[in-house]
C-alpha cells in the first residue's frame, strides 16, 4: 500500500493470498477412493474491503505522526547543535509517543521548557523557525520565561520534586521519587535574600504566589503528567448534560432533544454503542440549549492518590507547610489540566461517534450498490432490462394524472405520457373500464416491457399499485417469453416493482435531467429516473457524484460533516465499480458509463478525464490494455502512467472478440496482466499442449494464441480438471509467490469473464415502502401516538379521516365519543383537523384505525426510555417543570392557550425552529404579540422559508376564547381555525407544490436563475425565456425573471402566492398554465405598448 503504491481495490482483487490464512487438515484415507485427497483445506479471510480502508486511513494518520515526530526530532537536534544540551524528557517521552495528542504534549513541553533557547535560535536564523512544527501560543510565556531566569525559580526548586519526578509517581513508572523539604518554612523561604529578585519580585509573597504559579505550570506542561490524566479520563470519565436557561423553555417533553436533558453520569465508552446519541448532544450544545460537562468519576479520591505522590513522607511542621503548598500548586495544575482533558476527550469521542455513524452510512450504501440490473424471469443476471415507469407523484390518487415513460435497455426513453383516465369498471354494474386502461395495454402488447416500475411521494402510491396489480390479473398482461429449464417457451405476468426513489427524486430536477430531457415534465423525469434505477442501481449512484450526501442512508446522518460522509460513500462506490468492472471502450462512447471511471482504482476525477481524451486522440478506441501505457511503433499516447495502469488494468476490460486475430481474451477478464502467463499456462494445461506445441502456436499467433485455442474449441470446462493447489505449491516454493487464490480466479475468468458477482435486485420491503410513501418511521409514528387528522367524512356511525403523511383510516363509533347519545356530525365535521390516537397501523397497506375519545387521548403511548438508577437527574427535572409553571403564572404572553392541536405557545424564533424538520406547508398557531384579539400563523413555505401571518379575532365571547369571525388581511374571512388552516395556508402551499414543480421553476436563487437566462438566450440569440424562482426575502412570494433575447435586460415581476391562485401584476391566475398564459399576454401588450 505505501511501499509499492497499490490502492484498496488492487491489494483485495490481487494480493487476496495475502489477505487469506488457509491450513491443511489432514483426513482419513478413503479406500473406496484411492485418488482422494489426503487432506482438507480450510481457508479463513483475514480482512474484507472496509477493514482495508480503515487501514489506508491509519495509514495515512501513522505517517503524519512520524512526520511531525521527525520534524520534532530535527528541531531538538538544531537546539544541541547551537547549546548542546540534553533533555532526558523529552529524549524519553519522543520515541513513546503513539498518538497525535502525545506528540502534541512532548512539543508543548519543549517549546515551554527551552523558550530561550528557540529565541535565540530564531535570532541565528533570522526568522522563527520553520520545522514543520507549530508553536502553541500563550500569553503568559514572557511571565514563565522570567521566573525560570530570576532567583525566584529557587523556590521552585525547594518543592523538593521535579513536576516529571511527580509523574512518574502517579503514573508508578520505575522507582518512587520521594520528597525533600527545605530546612526553612516556605514564606521564611520565600522572605530570604536568595529568592527575592527586585524589581519584579520585592515580596516573599509575590515570590511564593510566582513559584506556584511556575511549578503548576510545569506539571501542567508535562506529557508524562498529561498522560496520567487522559488515562483517567478515559478509564473513570463521565459525561454530564446540563440544560440551559434558553433549552429550559425549548426543550419540552416532545421536543428530540429531551432524551438528554437531564442525563447524568455517562461513562465514556457507553457513547461507543450509541454514537448517534453524543452527536445529538453536541448539536444542542452548538445550538446553546444544552452544556456537555466531563469529570472523573471518583475525582476526589484520585485527587488525594494524586496529594500523596508529591508530598514528603516527613512529620513535623515544616513539612506540613510544604505539603500545603504542594497541594495548592497541585490543584492550579489539575484546574487546567481538566479542561485540556475535557476538551480532548470531548473532541476524539465527536469524532469517533462521526466515524461510526460515517461507517454505518457505508455500509448501507454498499448495500444499495451491490444490487445487479432489476432481473426479469428467464434473463441472465446482469442483463438489463426494458423499462415502463409509472408515477402519480404527490398527486390524489383517481384526481389527478398518471405520468409514465418507456425506456429501452440501452437507457434510451423513446416514449412517454399521461394517463388521466385509468381505472377498472365493474361489469356486473355495467360500469365500463377507463379510456386509459385500454391505452395502458396496448402500451405494454407494443413495448412488451420486461417490468413495469412504480413509486410515488405520498401514501397515494399504494393505491395507484393495487389498481396496476388488478389490472395485470384481469387482463392478463404478460412479460417476456424465454425457454424454461426443458426449452419450452413460456412467459408469466408482468412483473409489477415498487421502486426505491431516492435517486429519481434528486434526479428529476438536476442538471443531468435538463440536459437529457429538456421538454419532459418533472413527474415524467422522475419517471425515467425510476427506470434508469430499475435498469442499473450502480450507474445512477456513481452519476449523482457529490449530490449522494442527499441520501439518507442513517438517521443521524445529519450531525456528520458532509465532507466525512461523502468521503465513506466514496470508498463503497469505489469497491462496487471495481467489483463490477468498465467496459473502457463502452465508456469513451457513453458518458453514463464514463461516470463509473473516477472510481476505478488508480484514477479520480482528474486522471480518469485524461484518460478518455488521450482515448479519442489515439483515434477513440484501444484493442488492448497495454495500449493504455501507449505504444511508440503505434505512435499512441500513453494515457496513464506504469503506476496507474498497475492499479487500474484489471478493472478496466475490452470484450473480447473472436474474429479479431490480435485480440487477446485475457483483456476482457478480471485477471491482471501480470498474471496472464499464469492464464495462459492453465489454458495450455487444460488443453494437454507441451511446450513444442505451446511455442509453435505461439510463435504463430501471439502471446493469446493459446487462450483463444481454448476458447475456439470451447473447452473452457477443462480447466475444472486441473488441480491448481500442486500449481499454486509450486509458485510460492520457487518464486516465493503466493498466487491460490489469484489462480481459482483465473479458473473462473477462463469460463466466465467479468461473471456477474452482485446480488440480485433487492426489492423493498413493507417497512421501507412504509417509511418511502409516507415519511415516518417505527420511532416516528406508532400504535397509541396522537396525532392531528383531518377528517375526510362523518357518517351516521363512523368517521374517515386522514394523516398528514398520507395515511387513511376510520374511527368506528364506539371510538368516536365518550357521549355515545350525540351524533357524530354534532360533534365533527368535514374537513375539520382534531387530534386523534392511533388504536392500530397496517404498515402494509398503509391503512389505520383511530379513536376520539377524551380517555383514550388523555392517555396516549409514550416510549418509555430504559435508563439506570443515576442516570436521569429527577430532581433537576421536578425543579424545572415547578419553574416553568411559575413563569408561565406570571407571563402574560403564554397565559393563552387555544385548544387546538397546531397550538403551540411558541414565539417566531420558536415556531421556525419547531417547524424546521417538518415537511412544506406544515402550521404552527401561536400566541400574536398584539395582543389577545389577534393570532399568529407560522407556516413553512420552503426550507428556511417561513410566513408569519396575523389573523385578527372578532365576536369573541371572552379574551381567552378565539374569535368566532376571524379576518386575514381584511380580505379573507374564515368562521374558525380549522377552515382558516384547510382554506387559506394549506390552500397556498398546495400553489406553492404546483410552483415548485413546474418545469419552468428553477431550484435556486434570483442569481442563479438569472445566469441560466443568460446563458440560454446566449445559447439561443433570438429566443425569449424566462423561469420561476422563490423569494427568500420575501415569503410567500415567488419572482418571474425574464429575458427577451439576448441583449436584453434582464427582469424580473413579483408573483404572490394566494389562497387557490397566484396574483400577477395585481391579476390573479388560478393555476400554473393560465399564470404562464397571462404573463405573456402582459408581456406582449407592454412591449405592443412601447412600440406605439
Amino acid at each position: 500500500m505505501v511501499c509499492d503504491e497499490y490502492e484498496v481495490p488492487f491489494i483485495f482483487q490481487h494480493r487476496k493470498d495475502y489477505l487469506i490464512h488457509s491450513e491443511r487438515t489432514p483426513v482419513t484415507p478413503d479406500p473406496s477412493n484411492p485418488g482422494a485427497s489426503d487432506f482438507v483445506i480450510s481457508a479463513e479471510r483475514l480482512l474484507n474491503q472496509t477493514e482495508l480502508w480503515r487501514i489506508s486511513e491509519l495509514d495515512l494518520k501513522f505517517r503524519a505522526l512520524v512526520e511531525k515526530r521527525n520534524a520534532l526530532s530535527e528541531t531538538y537536534k538544531k537546539l544541541q547543535d547551537m547549546t548542546d544540551f540534553k533533555d532526558s524528557v523529552f529524549e524519553e517521552m519522543l520515541p513513546n509517543a503513539a498518538m497525535m495528542e502525545e506528540l502534541q504534549d512532548v512539543q508543548d513541553y519543549l517549546y515551554f521548557q527551552h523558550a530561550s533557547k528557540f529565541a535565540d535560535l530564531a535570532a541565528i536564523n533570522g526568522s522563527s523557525t520553520s520545522s514543520g512544527t507549530h508553536r502553541r501560543p500563550g500569553s503568559s510565556k514572557a511571565l514563565f520565561e522570567r521566573i525560570r531566569s530570576s532567583r525566584v525559580y529557587g523556590l521552585v526548586r525547594a518543592f523538593g520534586i521535579s513536576a516529571d519526578a511527580f509523574a512518574q509517581n502517579a503514573l508508578k513508572e520505575g522507582r518512587r521519587q520521594f520528597t525533600d523539604d527545605p530546612r526553612e518554612r516556605p514564606d521564611d523561604l520565600a522572605d530570604s535574600e536568595d529568592i527575592m529578585d527586585p524589581p519584579d519580585y520585592t515580596t516573599g509573597a509575590q515570590c511564593l504566589k510566582a513559584a506556584k504559579a511556575m511549578f503548576a505550570e510545569e506539571i501542567f506542561l508535562s506529557p508524562r503528567m498529561r498522560k496520567v490524566m487522559r488515562l483517567a479520563y478515559y478509564e473513570d470519565g463521565v459525561i454530564e448534560c446540563f440544560r440551559t436557561d434558553k433549552g429550559l423553555r425549548r426543550i419540552d417533553e416532545h421536543h428530540p432533544y429531551y432524551e438528554f436533558k437531564y442525563l447524568r453520569n455517562q461513562q465514556v465508552r457507553d457513547f461507543a454503542h450509541q454514537p448517534d446519541l453524543f452527536l445529538r448532544m453536541i448539536r444542542a450544545e452548538e445550538e446553546g440549549l444544552v452544556e456537555i460537562k466531563i469529570r472523573m468519576q471518583n475525582a476526589g479520591s484520585f485527587r488525594k492518590k494524586l496529594y500523596s505522590e508529591i508530598e514528603s513522607d516527613n512529620f513535623s511542621e515544616i513539612a506540613d507547610a510544604w505539603n500545603r503548598e504542594r497541594r495548592e500548586v497541585l490543584d492550579l495544575a489539575l484546574l487546567k489540566l481538566d479542561k485540556l482533558m475535557a476538551r480532548g476527550v470531548k473532541e476524539n469521542l465527536r469524532s469517533e461517534c462521526e466515524d461510526q455513524i460515517a461507517n454505518r452510512c457505508r455500509e448501507e450504501f454498499s448495500k444499495r450498490l451491490d444490487q445487479a440490473p432489476y432481473k426479469p424471469k428467464g434473463m441472465q443476471l446482469g442483463t438489463v432490462p426494458r423499462v415502463l415507469a409509472i408515477s402519480n407523484g404527490s398527486g390524489a390518487f383517481g384526481r389527478e394524472a398518471v405520468c409514465w415513460a418507456w425506456v429501452e435497455e440501452d437507457a434510451r426513453v423513446l416514449e412517454n405520457g399521461k394517463f388521466t383516465d385509468l381505472f377498472l369498471g365493474d361489469p356486473e354494474r355495467g360500469q365500463e373500464d377507463g379510456a386509459d386502461v385500454n391505452a395502458l395495454i396496448k402500451l405494454v402488447e407494443r413495448r412488451k416491457p420486461d417490468v413495469i416500475g412504480i413509486s410515488g411521494y405520498s401514501a397515494d402510491t399504494r393505491k395507484l399499485y393495487k389498481l396496476l396489480e388488478e389490472i395485470i390479473e384481469r387482463k392478463d398482461l404478460r412479460g417476456s417469453a424465454y425457454e424454461d429449464e426443458d426449452g419450452v417457451e413460456r412467459s408469466d405476468k408482468l412483473d409489477l416493482v415498487i421502486v426505491n426513489d431516492e435517486v429519481a427524486r434528486l434526479y428529476q430536477t438536476s442538471q443531468r435531467a435538463a440536459v437529457e430531457h429538456p421538454g419532459l415534465a418533472p413527474l415524467t423525469k422522475y419517471c425515467v429516473g425510476l427506470a434508469k434505477y430499475l435498469q442499473s442501481p450502480l450507474k445512477e449512484y456513481a452519476a449523482l457524484s457529490k449530490d449522494i450526501i442527499s441520501i439518507t442512508l442513517d438517521p443521524a446522518q445529519s450531525y456528520v460533516p458532509q465532507e466525512k460522509i461523502f468521503k465513506y460513500l466514496e470508498t463503497a462506490l469505489v469497491d462496487m465499480v471495481n467489483l463490477v468492472g468498465v467496459e473502457i471502450n463502452d465508456a469513451v462512447s457513453d458518458w453514463y458509463t464514463a461516470n463509473l471511471l473516477p472510481y476505478v482504482s488508480g484514477l479520480g476525477p482528474r486522471k480518469a478525464q485524461q484518460l478518455l481524451k488521450v482515448i479519442n486522440l489515439n483515434g477513440g478506441a484501444i484493442a488492448s490494455r497495454a495500449e493504455l501505457v501507449g505504444d511508440a511503433d503505434q505512435q499512441r499516447v500513453g494515457a496513464v502512467g506504469p503506476r496507474v495502469w498497475a492499479n487500474c488494468a484489471s478493472f478496466l476490460y475490452i470484450e473480447f472478440d473472436s474474429s479479431d486475430q490480435d485480440a487477446d481474451y485475457l483483456d476482457g477478464t478480471r485477471v491482471h496482466p501480470e498474471d496472464y502467463e499464469l492464464g495462459r499456462k492453465i489454458a495450455a494445461d487444460a488443453l494437454e499442449l507441451d511446450e513444442e506445441d505451446i511455442e509453435a502456436e505461439t510463435r504463430e499467433n501471439g502471446p493469446g494464441a493459446i487462450v483463444r485455442k481454448l476458447m475456439r474449441e470451447d473447452q473452457q470446462e477443462k480447466v475444472n480438471d486441473l488441480i491448481l493447489e500442486e500449481y499454486a505449491e509450486q509458485l510460492e516454493k520457487n518464486f516465493n509467490q503466493k498466487k491460490r487464490a489469484t489462480l481459482e480466479t483465473i479458473r473462473m475468468e477462463l469460463q466466465t469473464p467479468y461473471e456477474e458477482l452482485r446480488d440480485n435486485f433487492t426489492l423493498l420491503s413493507s417497512e421501507e415502502i412504509f417509511t418511502m410513501f409516507t415519511g415516518e418511521t417505527r420511532d416516528s409514528l406508532y400504535e397509541g401516538m396522537v396525532v392531528p387528522v383531518s377528517i375526510k367524512k362523518v357518517g351516521e356511525d363512523f368517521i374517515e379521516a386522514r394523516m398528514d403523511c398520507g395515511i387513511e383510516g376510520t374511527v368506528p363509533a364506539t371510538e368516536i365519543s365518550n357521549r355515545p347519545d350525540i351524533p357524530p356530525r354534532q360533534l365533527f365535521q368535514q374537513f375539520q383537523t382534531v387530534q386523534a390516537k392511533v388504536m392500530y397501523l397496517n404498515r402494509k397497506t398503509l391503512a389505520a384505525g383511530f379513536s376520539l375519545r377524551e380517555d383514550d387521548l388523555r392517555n396516549p403511548t409514550r416510549k418509555e426510555q430504559d435508563r439506570m438508577p443515576g442516570d436521569w437527574d429527577e430532581v433537576q427535572e421536578r425543579a424545572d417543570k415547578e419553574l416553568m409553571k411559575e413563569k408561565n403564572d406570571v407571563s402574560g404572553r403564554t397565559q393563552r392557550v387555544i385548544k387546538h392541536p397546531l397550538f403551540k405557545p411558541f414565539n417566531s424564533a420558536q415556531a421556525q425552529e419547531f417547524l424546521g424538520s417538518q415537511a412544506r406547508g406544515d402550521v404552527v398557531i401561536r400566541p400574536s404579540s398584539k395582543g389577545v384579539d389577534h393570532l399568529a400563523v407560522t407556516w413553512k413555505v420552503s426550507d428556511n422559508i417561513y410566513q408569519h401571518i396575523d389573523v385578527l379575532e372578532l365576536d369573541k365571547s371572552s379574551q381567552f376564547s378565539s374569535g368566532g369571525t376571524l379576518k386575514i388581511g381584511g380580505k379573507y374571512s374564515y368562521s374558525d381555525l380549522d377552515e382558516l388552516i384547510v382554506n387559506h395556508v394549506k390552500a397556498m402551499a398546495k400553489k406553492v407544490d404546483e410552483m415548485m414543480l413546474h418545469e419552468k421553476y428553477q431550484n435556486g436563487s434570483k442569481a442563479e436563475t438569472e445566469r441560466w437566462l443568460s446563458t440560454y438566450t446566449e445559447a439561443n440569440p433570438k429566443r425569449s425565456v424566462y423561469a420561476f424562482c422563490i423569494d427568500p426575502k420575501h415569503p410567500g412570494y415567488f419572482l418571474l425573471c425574464f429575458k427577451a433575447g439576448q441583449h436584453a435586460q434582464l427582469q424580473s415581476w413579483p408573483v404572490k402566492v394566494v389562497p387557490q391562485a397566484f396574483e400577477l401584476q395585481k391579476t390573479q391566475y388560478a393555476d400554473m398554465r393560465a399564470l404562464c398564459n397571462g404573463f405573456k399576454i402582459l408581456f406582449t401588450t407592454m412591449q405592443g405598448g412601447k412600440r406605439r
